[in-house]
């Protein structure tokens, strides 16, 4: 037996992954209800805090049959993944609070997420929000 083998084979028996697991696309499962609706911070809010940290509620309209919901904030109006500042990809309720350490314009979004549908919905509106310079 080769040597090289040895560690090839466990390798692969790490990264493979198990075959069973996969489930194919479900056609008795419902397409996904419409997005989440941002409710807080309204698009366009600017914070009146200048201190630093600064804790940001996120808040947005349950989906019916949801179990959780991903979040994402953003430093860059084209959601960049590299400007991606702020991440629950499973929130299991319709707030979360984002801590966030710099002035500037943030953007977030919600999607929700089910067993019971074949996808996630839609990403929800885009909105944006200002913390001020406290330099200013």
């Amino acid at each position: 037996m080769k040597w090289w083998l040895v560690p090839v084979a466990v390798l692969c028996l790490l990264a493979c992954r198990d075959p069973n697991s996969y489930q194919p696309f479900d056609p008795t499962n419902p397409d996904p209800p419409d997005p989440p609706v941002l409710i807080y911070p309204a698009s366009g809010w600017v914070s009146g805090d200048f201190a630093y940290p600064q804790d940001v509620n996120l808040k947005w309209n349950e989906v019916f049959g949801a179990q959780f919901y991903q979040v994402e904030v953003y430093r860059d109006s084209l959601l960049r993944s590299q400007y991606l500042f702020y991440s629950d990809p499973r929130a299991t309720h319709t707030l979360v609070t984002a801590t966030l350490p710099y002035y500037g314009l943030y953007f977030w979004r919600v999607r929700a997420a089910s067993r019971n549908w074949n996808n996630y919905t839609d990403w929800s509106a885009v909105f944006h929000f200002a913390l001020p310079n406290p330099a200013r």
